[in-house]
């Protein structure tokens, strides 16, 4: 069987990784302007239209899809850019449950091809400077971690918010799985979930965009609390809900017994931490790496070409990604059985980023010859 690093590498001065975009939604736009600005990449074509797709991935020019569609299409779209011979970068979830990926990770280990998904933001500043503070055991025992994420929810802002209210969405697989990539990155592997659940309407308005004021079907709960017990020992207690006017609890706290952590948004690759090595007496840590910026927003694609051109730099590999997914899925298990549930899939715990892949990624002429 053919494995990624079997592929032919890229040196420097190669021509650039053609990239297409499948996915016209409010997130691709950015994605664009991160790629056209990298001169290590160079963005190929964007298809926003089912029929478009087809002709884009098949394209010999392009050598990465990114995968922007909604939820319930990410596994149909990554399966046809696998057989198309191309690498894929998945918004998240990978598929919409654990045979629908483990037949994607299949294909793409037949076919020697890489696979990845969002998200990467355990790549970004803020977490990765977490993890040196863990791994020097600043904190020391870690004990566990508190999240929240809560707003009213994307039908306030987003032009088509239905497909975030139904399977494979909803707050646990839109939003909260940024807390779970999260602690998974910087604890290890989640051995069992506990869950509840509820809804608070069977229906939701369109606030914004050409669909305002038109009414769409809400199919998932929107308001969900899970306890996590991780392989290492730690329990986290979770909060997701599209329910809520907002939280003033820090979305991510992470507790050790000789101090505690406040951190910013897991969705975010950056942003201010707070550190208490005594009791209520906090104070703002200094960045790990002043080179980090908005550029850096792609980060996992930037983790994938690496590991294409055979630099070893952690990355949101598929093997993470399921993990991530069947703690999801054994959540919303949970809230249905009213059980205690263990996961089957593991992963590996990603390695620190490097202050030299950072640099990299920023000049691309650092590469390797």
């Amino acid at each position: 069987m053919t494995s990624p690093r079997d592929f032919p590498r890229r040196k420097l001065n190669d021509t650039p990784w053609g990239i297409g975009i499948v996915g016209g939604g409010d997130i691709s736009g950015r994605y664009a302007s991160c790629i056209k600005a990298s001169p290590r990449l160079v963005l190929r074509g964007l298809s926003a239209k089912d029929e478009d797709t087809r002709a884009l991935v098949v394209d010999p020019i392009i050598d990465i899809v990114v995968n922007l569609t909604p939820p319930l299409a990410h596994e149909a779209v990554s399966r046809l850019a696998l057989q198309a011979g191309k690498h894929v970068y998945s918004e998240k979830p990978l598929a919409r449950d654990l045979t629908q990926a483990r037949s994607l990770m299949k294909l793409a280990a037949e076919r020697g091809l890489v696979l990845a998904c969002a998200p990467a933001t355990f790549l970004g500043n803020a977490q990765q400077s977490v993890r040196q503070l863990l791994d020097a055991e600043a904190l020391g025992t870690i004990i566990g971690a508190r999240g929240i994420l809560m707003y009213p929810g994307p039908d306030k802002w987003h032009h088509n918010p239905a497909p975030l209210f139904g399977p494979a969405a909803g707050p646990l697989f839109d939003m909260g799985i940024y807390h779970l990539a999260a602690l998974a990155a910087l604890f290890g592997p989640i051995e069992s979930v506990t869950a509840f659940a509820s809804q608070s309407a069977n229906s939701r308005i369109v606030a914004k965009g050409p669909k305002a004021g038109e009414r769409f079907s809400v199919s998932v709960p929107t308001h969900v609390c899970t306890l996590l017990k991780f392989v290492n020992g730690q329990i986290a207690d979770l909060v997701f809900s599209f329910d809520g006017v907002g939280s003033a609890a820090p979305a991510l706290e992470i507790y050790g017994t000789k101090g505690s952590l406040c951190l910013p948004p897991p969705s975010q690759f950056d942003g201010t931490i707070k550190q208490a090595l005594s009791y209520d007496a906090w104070s703002e840590l200094v960045p790990l790496r002043d080179e980090w910026d908005d550029s850096l927003w792609i980060a996992g694609i930037y983790a994938l070409v690496d590991h294409l051109e055979g630099f070893d730099t952690p990355w949101p590999d598929a093997e993470f990604a399921l993990h991530c997914l069947e703690a999801m899925v054994k959540i919303e298990a949970s809230t249905n059985l009213g059980e205690t549930l263990h996961l089957e899939t593991s992963c590996q715990r990603p390695q620190p980023l490097t202050q030299e892949t950072i640099r990299r990624w920023k000049h691309p002429d650092q590469r390797a010859a």
